[in-house]
């Protein structure tokens, strides 16, 4: 398997190919890999590249993840030729590309209703789907061996086509047993794949027990995945800043990641995603827009940005309609912001990490954190008040480089000024 101490230092870039350019298409989005390679992203995830259901579809074009076909493209997006296309000129320039697979469900009318419709849960005798508004999809049945057979055979064929990884659709539904079945078949023919599981909230953990489905909580999908979602903090993330909820207690939940979880666990510590309101939207100053955005690159996993966050795209995409993101840069301090954090996600201090802290204090609106790895020590102080600060930090008086600003800063006496946000390494 490959060193998942060394993804500590990429990011992710999330991609909807029908809504990333004009054209929304594989070769389109062939001319915006310069400027990504320019940015600094080193794995490229894209939603889901099958045809879309067109029973019960979800406004004018469907949601991607209602699969007619799980071993062709939509044609939207172009051929499969326009994807393996796409794929050999990702990867020449340095680029690795996961996909987004549904396990747990297909369209109503997928080509498997009509080939193998007892793959399927029934209710009163109609197709149907266990939990939610999923009005446009029909479970399968992952009990049955030929269902998981059926599924592993697809999931190697992606293999086989090139692809560096998978970004897994609700994973925690799905029976644990059978990942580990479709991983271990996959990884033996790359074991240099990358798993991401797409985990859930807590309270919809407790909500799938209650009726008696599976809901793996993060420290089961660690047994099998190699990188989780953020989703056991996100939703006190998002009470703070919407809510005007409480930053110590979310960043009490951060601090818990260091211990329920293996020694080697891997997050990916977004901000906004395909489900999830733009930060820009959430947050409008700029100031505590900055400081939020350093901060989610220096804490302890993988970076994330979802495409159009880089130009403070305010409007969250469609799933259903094709709206494409405005990718123009207006905010160029912010876009390079962005590029500089990307470049220092790659500093040896993020990879061999032996311990990551967030340091108690009195001071509210400000995160202090300590990285330690192999390489020494980074702190990252960050501020969310919006004004420039006078603060106490827990460090040695002293000069500090800044690797954000290449500034020095001086600790005097255990006090900094803070503004902006700062990742400090002893000089």
């Amino acid at each position: 398997m490959h060193n998942k101490l060394l993804l500590k230092n990429e990011t992710m870039y999330q991609i909807y190919v029908r809504n990333h350019t004009r054209e929304g298409t594989f070769r389109a989005l062939e001319g915006d890999l310069p400027r990504l390679k320019d940015l600094g992203v080193s794995i490229l995830y894209l939603l889901p590249i099958n045809p879309i259901g067109e029973e019960s579809r979800k406004g004018t074009l469907g949601s991607p993840y209602s699969i007619k076909d799980y071993f062709a493209i939509n044609p939207e997006l172009g051929t499969l030729a326009d994807f393996l296309h796409f794929l050999k000129v990702a990867h020449t320039s340095g680029f690795k590309v996961m996909i987004d697979v549904v396990l747990n469900h297909t369209s109503r009318d997928a080509t498997l209703v009509k080939e193998h419709p007892e793959f399927y849960y029934y209710k009163d005798g109609k197709l149907a789907n266990r939990i939610g508004e999923w009005s446009d999809i029909a479970d399968l049945r992952l009990d049955l061996t030929e269902v998981r057979n059926y599924l592993i055979k697809m999931m190697e064929y992606w293999v086989d086509q090139g692809v560096d990884g998978f970004r897994c659709d609700v994973a925690p539904l799905i029976p644990l047993d059978f990942w580990k079945q479709v991983i271990t078949a996959c990884n033996n023919k790359n074991p240099n794949l990358i798993w991401l599981s797409e985990s859930i909230e807590p309270d919809f953990i407790k909500y799938l027990r209650q009726l008696g489905y599976h809901g793996y909580s993060d420290s089961e999908m660690f047994q099998v995945f190699d990188v989780l979602y953020d989703y056991d903090v996100y939703p006190f993330l998002k009470t703070y800043l919407v809510k005007d909820g409480d930053l110590k207690a979310y960043l009490r939940q951060v601090r818990t990641q260091e211990y329920i979880y293996p020694a080697d666990y891997l997050k990916i510590h977004f901000l906004e995603n395909h489900d999830q309101m733009r930060i820009a939207a959430m947050v409008n100053n700029d100031v505590i827009l900055r400081n939020l955005t350093a901060w989610s690159f220096f804490q302890n996993g993988i970076g994330f940005i979802y495409a159009g966050q880089e130009t403070k795209n305010t409007k969250t995409p469609s799933l259903f309609d094709k709206q494409p993101i405005d990718l123009s840069i207006t905010d160029k301090p912010f876009y390079d912001l962005i590029k500089k954090l990307i470049a220092i996600k790659k500093n040896p201090c993020f990879s061999k990490v032996r311990r990551f802290d967030i340091i108690e204090h009195l001071q509210l609106d400000l995160i202090v954190s300590k990285m330690t790895s192999d390489s020494g020590e980074c702190f990252g102080i960050f501020n969310t008040s919006k004004h420039e600060r006078q603060v106490y930090v827990p460090m040695e008086d002293g000069q500090y480089l800044d690797l954000i600003s290449d500034k020095t800063i001086t600790v005097d006496h255990g006090i900094i000024t803070i503004k902006e946000p700062l990742f400090l390494k002893e000089i």
